[in-house]
């Protein structure tokens, strides 16, 4: 069930945001991690696959052209989930997830219930279960939004930026739960995301975009190099892989404050 992308453009207007992005792969039971600098056409990318924004190109999971089926069937194949999880209804937060599982799934209110459940105990949600959705903090709707895409059981999954709102603790703890997620059940996880820390402790494969076109993609052992980051991000930086703890991409600026 690999995502395949070859020869990707996409314009909005008059205004050209991917160019021929080529060679794009994801695989099941695997978080792939998609960095590169502001303005580089992650968001734009993710919709293009969603189908959101129009493209042309081939877009290809297991072996069937996405752009061939209607959003209705993309949508029970896939689940976009955008930077912006903001919501103005008048629901409770197990009513919101559960909601999200009903309106995908059939069958029974027990086995619903149950996952509702699961995922509420998995992101940390089951004391705000009974809290309306508008008065939760940016945070815990970021994660009851998160909870609202994986109920679903999509077969791909996409994530924009979706640890953005969050603070360090749910940032590692959502992470966690998504990696241990796309192993258990198979799932391709793509996310958007700034961090290249937690891009290197989490993603088994990146892809790197800049100025709407694809540089390299591989694990983060071979594209978090200080050359690469040089080119991508114009900075240099030293990048640390302990053998008894997480990788470190460290800014060389910051070490001088260190050292200073």
């Amino acid at each position: 069930m690999t995502l395949r992308i070859d020869h990707l453009d996409c314009s909005l207007g008059k205004r050209r945001i991917l160019y021929d992005l080529t060679g794009l792969e994801a695989q099941p039971g695997e978080i792939t991690a998609l960095i590169g600098p502001n303005g580089a056409g992650k968001s734009t990318l993710l919709k293009a696959i969603a189908g959101i924004e129009a493209a042309s190109g081939h877009i290809v999971l297991d072996e069937r052209q996405l752009d061939a089926l209607s959003l209705e069937q993309r949508s029970r194949q896939l689940y976009y989930l955008p930077q912006d999880t903001s919501s103005q209804a008048a629901l409770s937060v197990f009513e919101a997830v559960l909601l999200a599982r009903r309106t995908q799934i059939a069958e029974s209110a027990h086995t619903a219930l149950a996952a509702v459940e699961q995922a509420l105990e998995s992101l940390e949600l089951e004391p705000l279960a009974e809290r309306e959705l508008a008065a939760l903090s940016g945070g815990q709707r970021q994660r009851v939004a998160i909870a609202q895409a994986i109920v679903r059981r999509p077969r791909l999954l996409m994530l924009d930026e979706p640890t953005s709102a969050l603070d360090l603790h749910h940032q590692l703890q959502v992470l966690d739960y998504l990696q241990r997620l796309a192993r258990r059940d198979g799932v391709i996880i793509i996310l958007a995301i700034h961090d290249l820390n937690l891009a290197a402790r989490f993603a088994d494969y990146l892809w790197v975009m800049k100025e709407g076109r694809h540089i390299v993609s591989g694990t983060p052992g071979q594209v978090l190099t200080p050359e690469r980051l040089r080119e991508i991000y114009a900075i240099e930086a030293h990048v640390e892989w302990p053998p008894d703890g997480p990788p470190r991409v460290i800014p060389l600026s910051a070490l001088r404050q260190l050292g200073a």
